[in-house]
């Protein structure tokens, strides 16, 4: 009924070719990890069964697949069980590639066919150790990541999300109370919050700036800490929300409306801090060098001492004027600290979550919108116990990894509807 066949995710096309040209049965197992096939054959006679309706390309076992699931770090389980014919045809048409033909193989098998996913856990041989999250930024993957890409933008453009146009330069108002506000969301961080403060309030501008803090029901001493260094500073403007359902996006968008808010919005975590006292200024002087609608910069990741520790610096060069926009649907995140021109943030305001608000941002900005870019360090990022996305459980990563690919699920229907709207 099915043989198997043992590949790599990482995969030349040639390798691909003639590991699957040969087979004759109808259905094919492409193990991706070591598994017992005979301690797992309930979960895949399933899949067999699904495999059998004439529309599902490929049945795997993870909880869900969507239309923007389309990371090449996508995480099929151990095993995806092929119509052998479907295999056999996208195979013979793969690109030449030294990397990325199993890429490739399942987004053109997931646009013309079916994808089933069948929420079983499978018995598996080995421990794998999972990815670090910072695996796309490592320049040692460079090679492999700009393949991915080249694979991506061309399924990009079959289904007609590819965007090649060219956003227009943003023009600036004069109209507010400040030239920028630096906003910093916090909740419980009486051990960091003062330091970020400081680094915040230290800058050395052209013109004036302020802090917006959305000190959201601090519990823990924080909220003392913050009307402390208020009380000596009038540049420090400290919110409390009037209700308790604000998540990180929705205290960027309560500051983001605040009568005080400056002409430009300029991230800062509460447990971060700047690494230098120019920072603000060099960032608004990029904004109007580059005329853009959001600014991305580079950050060292540090223990919490700000001792630097690997992989160091982090500054998404895998981002390019041309294509980077595209590129971003393929990868997690765009980069921090995040600037934004506030008339346009308060036009798209964040999801009112504390996971990917940002990316949700860059999404919507990266379409519509020119993305400016600062590839030296601009602050000190925190690793540690309390950080948001530190070391989060397989639950969680699941859940997590389904709202990043909800939002380009819709983002790519947005951008094919933009790409109509511009013939």
């Amino acid at each position: 009924m099915f043989e198997t066949v043992l590949i790599n995710t990482i995969i030349g096309s040639a390798q691909l070719k003639e590991a699957v040209c040969t087979l004759q049965m109808p259905y094919t197992a492409l193990c991706l990890r070591n598994i017992d096939i005979i301690k797992n054959m309930s979960a895949i006679n399933k899949a067999l069964r699904k495999l059998s309706e004439p529309s599902v390309a490929f049945c795997f076992f993870g909880p869900y697949f969507l239309g923007g699931s389309v990371r090449d770090d996508f995480d099929f389980g151990p095993v995806l069980l092929f119509k052998t014919s479907v295999l056999q045809k996208i195979a013979a048409e793969l690109q030449p590639s030294k990397y990325a033909a199993f890429y490739e193989l399942w987004l053109k098998a997931s646009y013309k066919h079916i994808v089933y996913s069948i929420p079983i856990t499978l018995e598996e041989d080995a421990t794998i150790t999972a990815n670090s999250q910072f695996d796309y930024v490592d320049p040692r993957n460079r090679e492999v990541q700009i393949e991915m890409e080249m694979i991506f933008s061309s399924y990009l453009k079959k289904t007609n999300a590819l965007l090649t146009d060219t956003p227009a330069p943003v023009t600036f108002l004069s109209d507010f109370p400040v030239e920028a506000s630096v906003i910093i969301p916090v909740k419980n961080r009486k051990e960091t919050i003062a330091d970020a403060l400081q680094s915040a309030l230290n800058q050395k501008t052209n013109n004036p700036y302020n802090v917006i803090v959305v000190d959201n029901h601090s519990t823990d001493g924080t909220t003392e800490i913050i009307s402390r260094i208020a009380s000596g500073d009038n540049r420090l403007i400290h919110i409390i929300p009037e209700t308790k359902d604000l998540q990180i996006g929705g205290c960027w968008n309560l500051a983001a409306n605040h009568s005080e808010c400056g002409k430009f919005c300029i991230q800062l975590d509460s447990d971060d801090v700047y690494s230098s006292p120019n920072t603000i200024q060099k960032i608004l002087d990029t904004f109007y060098t580059e005329k853009c609608g959001m600014l991305v910069g580079s950050y060292t990741l540090t223990d919490f001492h700000l001792n630097t520790i690997p992989p160091g610096l982090i500054d998404h060069r895998e981002w390019t004027k041309e294509n980077g926009r595209n590129n971003l649907l393929r990868i997690n995140g765009i980069g921090a600290p995040r600037s934004f021109y506030t008339p346009l943030l308060r036009k798209h305001p964040a999801p009112n979550v504390s996971y990917g608000e940002d990316y949700a941002l860059a999404l919507v900005f990266s379409r519509l919108y020119p993305i400016g870019r600062i590839y030296e360090s601009l602050y000190y990022c925190r690793r540690w116990r309390d950080n948001s996305d530190a070391a989060p459980g397989s639950a969680e990563k699941v859940k997590q990894n389904f709202f990043k690919d909800e939002l380009r699920t819709f983002e790519i229907l947005d951008r094919t509807s933009h790409n109509i709207s511009l013939l």
